[in-house]
């Protein structure tokens, strides 16, 4: 019985929207404990871009992990759609929120979000159930 309500369960879950929405949960999540340690160490703010990259990729290979290993198959695909969801996302509120301009930056955020996610993917895929 037990078996059957995984299958059913794996069968209609969304493996890119289950993605996105561990890739937030981890950027959240380590968004608030970033605050924290900011706030009770003397750690300078110069130093918070280098772990928000760590964190976002950390956070990509998780969530296209999570979206090829729901998905099964093309883990490359279902992680990249991930990683360009995610981009997409994060640049509407560059534009949006903070009113900056197209750069290469975006264009490069874009593409590393793709490969994080895609290598995400894959090792999903190909790892055991």
């Amino acid at each position: 019985m037990k078996a059957n309500l995984n299958h059913a369960t794996k069968k209609y879950s969304n493996p890119i929207l289950t993605g996105l929405i561990y890739t937030f949960s981890i950027v959240i999540l380590s968004t608030v404990v970033l605050t924290l340690i900011l706030y009770f160490t003397s750690l300078s703010e110069q130093s918070l871009p280098i772990f928000i990259y760590i964190t976002t990729a950390i956070s990509l290979l998780i969530g296209g992990f999570k979206s090829g290993k729901i998905a099964g198959t093309r883990g490359w695909y279902y992680g990249g759609i991930t990683g360009i969801i995610y981009g997409i996302i994060l640049s509407l509120i560059w534009f949006l929120g903070f009113n900056l301009d197209f750069q290469l930056r975006l264009l490069a955020l874009l593409l590393l979000s793709f490969l994080f996610g895609s290598f995400g993917g894959m090792v999903g895929v190909n790892s055991k159930r």
